[in-house]
């Protein structure tokens, strides 16, 4: 919560529940729902339900528990109403409609997310020229810095003294005080952009521990704005796993070698908060200790892999496709992993990677998936491309800039043996599904969710990077991404027989078209 308010679907049913002392059994009843289910929406696994009707029967039994005085002023204050209506009809409305605002929806976000992803550059190799001179950096033991301006400062002073040492170190950084300090003012983001890839271009090293209690578009927009130093695989991330109340919130950033900067704000209160430069050994080494105490409790966040990491990659895929869930897929093309091993081996020979070693890795992640197609859902969602673009060969292979040898494109030939092949697997298995998706835009990203085990996520413009998610939340809300670039009602009653006719008379065009050559 922001500043002890409910703000998202979650805290807002979480604080319903339990002001009225609902259990989730007892609500799951009501509403005609799983126990299981309230309880992964009451702590944001489960992103809000899109069924308002499912959120208005929720609503009316909430609505009737409300019968303490304590429990109305509560609510009262939460919905910023003069008054409560008398009537609980009336009352579960304006509970309802208070549960839905939640601003831009979580889809919307990582869409957004997505589109920018795309765009981003590796700049953390691109070190621009500057002035090495020893730039103003207090002597003292202890300086002290106010509000929004004086972190910005006491950041700024901290990263060009670690970019001046001739050693490198690995900086340890958490923070789950507001961002705005560093985004807000264009040149100061810059300027932070700059000294941080300096900071790194010296050999440094960063565990960073994010916050995963913000909103989703905070999150979003955190990782989006790493990512260009992530590129230089010299960060790695993490996050607490437990629920905290946001109140009290702190700043640690520490050079254990060189000096830490401190603050900490209740709420809303860092535009005058105090924030610390230490230079003390001492003193930075508490705090070093304090932030590995903290991270002993955390996980990584994600997984960071460019083409450097290739075969670190695959073996991570491999890993995240075991176990079984239901899967949710979209791919620039068609998913490598639906390729028959012969296409695969003659691609990557003829674009000059045959002594790449992916028959044995692709044979092992083909068998998992007919495995997985057993007993669970794997569902495609595929943008068939214009017919000229198959035949002009520029259609990109899925993920193939991650085998090493850049971008690759299907022939006319091998993208119909592909789509043939999945066409089969459909024909096949009752467990896999198409989804035939309009995209208007090319999309360069993969997003492959596996639901409640992780997602991973690629970027598949040039550099590629793939990022390898497991956090709770972030995979839901991937999960809902994807869902919501098919149409619902298609979604809830897929017709298999009409994608299956839709898919032969796309191939019977593109066989036209290959024989008119």
């Amino acid at each position: 919560m922001k500043g002890g308010i409910a703000v998202t679907f979650a805290e807002k049913l979480d604080f319903l529940m339990n002001i009225t002392q609902t259990s989730n059994s007892a609500l799951a009843h009501a509403a005609s729902l799983d126990a299981s289910y309230i309880s992964r929406l009451r702590t944001g696994k489960r992103l809000m339900p899109k069924d308002n009707h499912m959120i208005q029967g929720m609503a009316i039994f909430l609505a009737r528990q409300l019968k303490e005085d304590y429990q109305k002023r509560a609510l009262l204050d939460a919905l910023k109403l003069i008054n409560l209506p008398g009537d609980s009809g009336l009352l579960a409305d304006e509970i309802t409609r208070w549960l839905v605002q939640d601003g831009e929806n979580s889809t919307q976000q990582v869409g957004r997310f997505l589109s920018s992803l795309s765009g981003i550059a590796n700049h953390s190799e691109q070190v621009g020229q500057s002035d090495d001179s020893k730039p103003y950096f207090p002597e003292e033991a202890v300086s002290i810095y106010y509000g929004i301006e004086g972190k910005r400062r006491a950041a700024e002073y901290f990263l060009s003294e670690v970019a001046l040492c001739e050693s490198s170190q690995t900086l340890l950084l958490f923070s789950d005080e507001g961002t705005a300090w560093m985004t807000e003012d264009p040149t100061y983001a810059r300027r932070w952009a700059e000294l941080m890839i300096r900071v790194l271009s010296r050999g440094n090293r960063i565990k960073i521990i994010h916050t995963v209690s913000r909103d989703l578009d905070e999150m979003l927009n955190a990782i989006n704005q790493w990512m260009p130093l992530y590129m230089s695989g010299l960060i790695e991330p993490y996050f607490y796993p437990k629920k905290r109340d946001g109140i009290f919130k702190r700043t640690l950033f520490i050079a254990p070698e060189t000096a830490a900067v401190i603050s900490n704000s209740v709420g809303d209160q860092a535009s005058s908060a105090a924030n610390v430069l230490y230079r003390g050994r001492d003193a930075v080494a508490s705090f070093a200790e304090e932030f590995l105490q903290y991270l002993r409790l955390c996980r990584p966040l994600m997984r960071i892999f460019t083409a450097r990491e290739r075969e670190e990659c695959y073996a991570t895929l491999a890993e995240f496709e075991h176990g079984q869930a239901d899967t949710l897929i979209k791919t620039e093309s068609l998913s490598l992993l639906t390729m028959p091993e012969p296409l695969l081996m003659q691609i990557l020979k003829r674009s000059g990677m045959d002594e790449y070693g992916g028959s044995s890795l692709h044979d092992a992640r083909y068998q998992c998936f007919l495995e997985n197609l057993q007993s669970n859902h794997f569902t495609e969602l595929i943008s068939l491309p214009d017919v000229e673009a198959v035949k002009s060969g520029s259609v990109k292979v899925s993920l193939s800039d991650m085998l090493g040898a850049g971008a690759v494109y299907y022939t006319p030939e091998e993208f119909i043996a592909h789509l043939e092949h999945i066409l089969a697997l459909l024909e096949s298995f009752d467990n896999y599904h198409i989804h035939l998706i309009d995209n208007s835009t090319e999309d360069r990203y993969t997003v492959y969710a596996r639901e409640e085990l992780g997602v991973i996520v690629a970027k598949t413009s040039q550099p590629p990077v793939v990022l390898a998610i497991n956090e709770g939340n972030m995979t839901a809300a991937f999960w809902d991404f994807l869902k919501s670039t098919v149409d619902e009602k298609a979604y809830a009653a897929l017709d298999k027989a009409k994608i299956i006719t839709n898919l032969q008379t796309y191939l019977i065009k593109l066989k036209d078209h290959r024989n008119e050559q």
